[in-house]
């Protein structure tokens, strides 16, 4: 099977803090891939940064062969992510809220 997910040698930090440090996984195609770790070991760092958020600062991030720093559209196009709370906000209409999500990226 090939790897949907690619991490190689990912690292990210925020000056002289290191978020995340040297970090490779695979994630192969059809396959379940949970994330886990203690506040602070840098999980939401490195899921914003395979979505396109964050910029890396080293390191090979593909989804489906797509370069995440490189082909931010097509990776975007490629995934879906579903937030744990709630980014909708109430006093928008459902319309407002995705034309708002769609200039945030």
């Amino acid at each position: 099977m090939n790897p949907i997910i690619q991490v190689k040698n990912f690292t990210k930090k925020y000056g002289d803090f290191v978020a995340v440090n040297d970090i490779s996984f695979d994630v192969e195609e059809g396959s379940v891939f949970a994330f886990l770790g203690p506040n602070g070991a840098g999980k939401s760092t490195t899921i914003n940064t395979l979505c396109t958020i964050f910029e890396k600062t080293s390191g090979t991030l593909l989804i489906d062969g797509k370069d995440v720093s490189r082909q931010k559209s097509e990776v975007r196009s490629s995934i879906g992510v579903v937030f744990q709370d709630s980014t909708l906000d109430g006093k928008m209409t459902i319309e407002e809220n995705l034309k708002n999500a769609l200039c945030i990226l």
